[in-house]
């Protein structure tokens, strides 16, 4: 399981995001998603393409309206760890010392155990959220949509989950300073959009 949260190490490597203001959202639909049913995959007979093979340069830029700097794509891959890959997209910005997104993808860690947890791992966030070391309280996460996915969002924490059928658990994370929610969320459907293509595109090479 020490594995499990890759993710809280490589966003430490990220500058902390300085946050405007939460919107609220009261609407209960906000707050839950159906777990997918699909009949899991055995990792073992799954392959993780690259993270950083998810969105190019040309792409994210756009998105991201980024002009005046190139994009430093590294790949962030733990090598002790077969469960996951992910990426750094990093790039200048006068607002946002080390400005950049991690994306990272996985594949169920524990599947012995709970062949469905990629699924419930989403719809978890959004029904008891997430908890913090030191934080009594857990994070609200939200859900969002984004072309044919659905998943769970915390913009006090700048991550996005969404899963593919119950083999693939996607993270999208941000250290954006300038964004507020509105946007935070436009940018973050167009890459998973984006995501979702690339993706769909290499497994079917498999």
């Amino acid at each position: 399981m020490k594995h499990l949260f890759l993710y809280f190490f490589l966003i430490s490597m990220l500058a902390c995001k300085t946050d405007t203001k939460t919107s609220e959202q009261t609407n209960p639909s906000d707050f839950t998603i159906k777990p997918d049913n699909s009949i899991p995959t055995d990792p073992k007979n799954l392959t993780i393409p690259s993270a950083c093979e998810m969105i190019n340069e040309a792409q994210l830029k756009s998105i991201l309206a980024i002009s005046g700097s190139p994009v430093d794509i590294k790949p962030a891959d733990d090598p002790g760890n077969i469960s996951a890959k992910s990426c750094f997209f990093k790039w200048e910005d006068v607002n946002t010392p080390n400005a950049g997104i991690l994306i990272q993808i996985m594949t169920n860690p524990v599947y012995d155990d709970a062949a469905d947890y990629i699924s419930k791992f989403v719809s978890s966030k959004l029904t008891e959220g997430e908890t913090v070391l030191g934080d009594e309280a857990p994070i609200k996460f939200k859900r969002f949509s984004a072309g044919d996915s659905n998943g769970a969002y915390s913009f006090d924490q700048s991550r996005f989950y969404w899963n593919f059928k119950n083999d693939y658990l996607f993270m999208l994370a941000f250290n954006v300073s300038t964004f507020d929610e509105a946007k935070m969320l436009d940018v973050a459907k167009k890459i998973i959009v984006e995501i979702d293509k690339n993706f769909a595109s290499k497994v079917k090479q498999q």
